[in-house]
């Protein structure tokens, strides 16, 4: 009776170490999924800032450009204009007595 009731107790402490491990694997198991979470989130917040950074600085370089195309319309009209004027003071009489001569039809 001696040697079962050893063997129980044996078997008790066997089933408690088990339960005792189940219990620290699970403790653990929590532990690395919340240590994963937050390792997640700052992936995500550090790959939110660089997305952000890269956009700011897209835009920025899309507005300069815009600024520098707009630079050029404007000095391209204002060289045009300068010609046509140019044109104009050199060549009106010209131009005047060619649309005369249009409109009296000769």
């Amino acid at each position: 009776m001696e040697q079962m009731e050893t063997v129980l107790s044996r078997l008790s402490e066997i089933e408690d170490a088990a339960v005792s491990l189940e219990e620290q694997a699970a403790e653990q198991k929590k532990d690395i999924a919340a240590e994963y979470e937050a390792k997640t989130k700052a992936f995500d917040t550090e790959i939110d800032a660089q997305t952000q950074e890269k956009l700011k600085n897209l835009n920025e370089k899309l507005k300069a450009d815009a600024e520098n195309e707009l630079l050029k319309m404007k000095l391209e009209t204002e060289r045009q204009l300068t010609a046509m004027e140019q044109e104009y003071s050199q060549n009106h009489e010209k131009l005047a007595e060619g649309i005369f001569h249009k409109m009296i039809g000769e």
